[in-house]
């Protein structure tokens, strides 16, 4: 009765805090300026992510770079049996469009990664790199969010969290809060930003793994969920992949929610469909390829209470990936209330894949 009292209490906050950040992510919305001429224009520079022949080989711009970055200790603080690092290291990416090339240019901070580490003295049976969300990056946050306590000490894990590119201390001057500008209705930036991120992603995993070759998962919540998802589609070298709230599609995200806004209007008023939109961001959407990391492997979160990625979206990537095993925990998309839950469940399926002896 609770869980049932508390999951629509969620959603009900959900639904009202989605409300605002659209309102929000609407200030700087891109189709006020564009005409219709202009947005097929925009579309004839998005071909290049679409193409047929990137879908079908994505490391055509998603591949790594050939040799691990030189990571860089900008501070450390000691652990117990081990020690807590904030590693940088310059970003791997180039932008692939020149007029992306011009903007980016004057975005400062995005081309330095930051990566958050909590390493074991002692070789730790396997690691886990985690991505946060929209609009949030703190380390401090995160390490509640994701009881990164937990992880490292009663699970034995080394853990990484990864900085997304226009968050927290990769968001630019110009941009008035965390991840205004990524994602975003900007289809070529948003492309472009995730090409980075999966860049970024995939050379830290080539760090890690060159620190410990123990088994390396990835986990993330939200839009980290959704890159979690992305990345174990296209890179094999994932042991596991646990996408917590995570959607299928964010232009499908995007579009559903906009049902009756000015947004939603303007975009069918310049010939724009959820196809179209959809078919603009296939690069980075999980639904394009088939996951890299084995189904008994994939691990899918979900909230209950879910307002933002409701059940429906979240079932997309569940069916794509062919059902694997599946938690659902009390709360929303904001309010996890039981977040411990899923670290639990994180627990035993890691156990139960002889990844750790389980938890201490």
């Amino acid at each position: 009765m609770f869980s049932a009292l508390a999951d629509h209490a969620c959603a009900r906050f959900d639904r009202v805090m989605r409300h605002g950040l659209r309102r929000v992510l609407m200030q700087r919305n891109e189709l006020d300026r564009l005409a219709r001429a202009e947005l097929e224009r925009r579309l004839e520079v998005v071909a290049q992510y679409t193409d047929p022949a990137v879908l079908a080989e994505p490391d055509r711009l998603l591949a790594p770079p050939p040799a691990p970055p030189p990571l860089v200790p900008l501070a450390v603080r000691p652990l117990v049996d081990g020690r807590a690092t904030h590693f940088s290291f310059a970003s791997p990416y180039r932008p692939r469009d020149p007029g992306y090339a011009r903007e980016y240019a004057t975005y400062d901070r995005v081309d330095t990664v930051h990566l958050h580490a909590w390493q074991h003295d002692r070789p730790a049976p396997a690691s886990i790199l985690l991505a946060h969300g929209w609009c949030v990056g703190n380390r401090r946050l995160h390490e509640i969010e994701f009881s990164i306590s937990t992880l490292y000490r009663d699970l034995g894990l080394d853990v990484y969290l990864y900085v997304q590119p226009f968050h927290s201390l990769r968001k630019p001057t110009a941009a008035r809060f965390s991840g205004e500008l990524f994602p975003s209705t900007d289809l070529v930036r948003t492309n472009e930003a995730f090409i980075q991120t999966v860049q970024d992603v995939r050379a830290a995993i080539t760090a890690i793994l060159r620190h410990s070759p123990a088994p390396l998962g990835m986990m993330g919540s939200s839009l980290g969920g959704y890159t979690s998802a992305l990345v174990a589609s296209i890179d094999p070298r994932l042991s596991f992949v646990v996408p917590i709230m995570a959607p299928a599609s964010f232009a499908h995200l995007f579009w559903d929610h906009g049902e009756g806004d000015s947004f939603r209007r303007q975009a069918e008023a310049l010939g724009m469909t959820r196809e179209r939109f959809h078919s603009s961001w296939a690069l980075h959407s999980p639904l394009s390829y088939e996951p890299k990391v084995p189904w008994e492997r994939r691990l899918v979160v979900t909230a209950r209470g879910d307002g933002l990625v409701t059940e429906a979206h979240a079932d997309v990537l569940w069916n794509h990936w062919q059902r694997p095993r599946r938690f659902r925990f009390t709360g929303g998309h904001f309010l996890q209330l039981g977040r411990r839950d899923y670290i639990r469940e994180l627990a035993r399926f890691l156990t139960d894949l002889r990844i750790i002896p389980g938890p201490r």
